[in-house]
């Protein structure tokens, strides 16, 4: 004896009369296969746009003056009241 429910609004339903059941399954879209040459070339260009906007920034925070080309930075001379550590203590 075959016993056959369908789902109707969250809840499973009893279909009688039912003699037999023929199931057909479509087959899934292959997926393309991923070669090492086409993963490597993906990855290297990645890395290269990577590598561009690192030297983009790098040009833009140069620019700033604050820093130089080894990547040192040059703090500005100011006043001790501009300071965040506030101005040096003073001896008593």
């Amino acid at each position: 004896m075959i016993r056959v429910e369908v789902q109707v609004d969250d809840e499973w339903v009893p279909v009688d009369g039912v003699r037999s059941v023929e199931l057909h399954q479509e087959e899934p879209d292959p997926v393309p296969a991923i070669t090492w040459q086409t993963a490597l070339r993906t990855a290297s260009t990645v890395m290269a746009e990577l590598i561009r906007r690192v030297e983009q920034a790098s040009r833009v925070v140069q620019s700033t003056g604050l820093v130089d080309e080894t990547g040192k930075t040059r703090l500005r001379d100011r006043p001790a009241w501009q300071s965040p550590y506030g101005p040096p203590p003073r001896r008593r």
